[in-house]
């Protein structure tokens, strides 16, 4: 990589991973501010960036920059992972997404200060796997929640760009989601573990629409909270997983391209209830990225959505994997 382009690269990852310092710090300080900057702004426009640009993330992730940090230090003991545990820590990340996102309902959405810690406690969980284990094969290609995110959104990249954290392959990953054109989640694992990781992308989409049917009551016991908050979302899960499953045993030629179809649906489901409230079109705007309420009457709230739909499923489904991720790195000399 050339220099000026590292130069860009190592700016950018100072300045998100300060911006990331910051939004923990209001988290712990100042949480309504904090739960803002994270679930209103970061969160909201993440999915997009991976079905359009996946690799920018990649390079600039804070998890993945404090995870990578040994390794850039010369710190990292580097140990490689097998590929039995680079699924098992995939497998992993997956439960962690399952578990996680339902809580927000509960705790996440409400209580910065824990939120903060889990924060804090996620990020010395990635700098431990990033002493241990070689570059990314522990923590941003195995045990990362959003890494199950990045794979099914990320298979038809609009943009590619340069690795900025890699600068020779060691092959701590087989294969390397960041360099390799169109794979998708389950290109990751095989065998038993190859078909559960079908059937998360196949649930996925009904676990988001669960998600968004989730009707908060602070005022309940904390049990039924927990109850509702997990209930529709697996139930959603275990729906769109079953037609999944229909599907792919019935067109088994065709199982790459149904993970795709059931990526987009879940990122369309996403923007469909979100994009009203990053806008102000729904809610009382406490939630919005831009209040455009004043300026836009109500009923542009199904344009926008019929429009983003389209796009969004255009891009995934409409367009041939042209390239990965981020460019591929020499391999290191052996």
């Amino acid at each position: 990589m050339k220099s000026s382009v590292r130069v860009f690269w190592r700016s950018l990852q100072l300045t998100v991973f300060g911006v990331g310092v910051l939004i923990v710090a209001m988290l712990l300080f100042r949480p309504p501010l904090g739960l803002y900057l994270l679930w209103d702004v970061l969160i909201p426009v993440a999915p997009l960036l991976l079905v359009l640009a996946p690799g920018v993330w990649r390079n600039v992730c804070p998890l993945g920059s404090v995870s990578l940090l040994p390794a850039h230090m010369n710190w990292s003991h580097k140990r490689p992972l097998s590929r039995v545990w680079q699924e098992r820590l995939l497998l992993g990340a997956i439960a962690l997404l399952l578990l996680i996102v339902p809580l927000r309902h509960v705790v996440l959405d409400r209580f910065g200060a824990v939120t903060g810690v889990v924060l804090i406690t996620v990020a010395a969980v990635a700098l431990a796997l990033g002493f241990l284990f070689d570059w990314k094969s522990a923590w941003c290609s195995g045990l990362c929640p959003v890494y199950p995110v990045e794979l099914l959104y990320g298979s038809r990249p609009v943009v590619s760009v340069a690795n900025a954290h890699c600068t020779t392959c060691s092959d701590c990953v087989s294969p390397c989601r960041d360099s390799g054109r169109g794979l998708v989640a389950a290109d990751t694992s095989r065998s038993l573990n190859k078909h559960f990781v079908y059937l998360f992308g196949g649930g996925f989409p009904g676990f988001v629409w669960g998600w968004y049917l989730v009707v908060p009551n602070a005022t309940a016991p904390v049990l039924r909270q927990l109850l509702e908050a997990f209930l529709l979302p697996l139930a959603g899960f275990a729906a769109t997983m079953l037609v999944f499953l229909v599907f792919y045993l019935a067109f088994p030629r065709r199982r790459r391209m149904l993970a795709v179809a059931f990526a987009a649906v879940a990122v369309v489901i996403y923007y469909w209830f979100k994009l009203p409230v990053m806008f102000g079109l729904q809610g009382d705007g406490s939630h919005a990225l831009l209040n455009l309420r004043g300026v836009l009457a109500g009923w542009w709230v199904w344009p926008l959505r019929v429009v983003t739909s389209g796009l969004l499923m255009a891009l995934l489904l409409a367009r041939k994997p042209r390239s990965g991720w981020s460019g591929r790195v020499a391999r290191a000399a052996p």
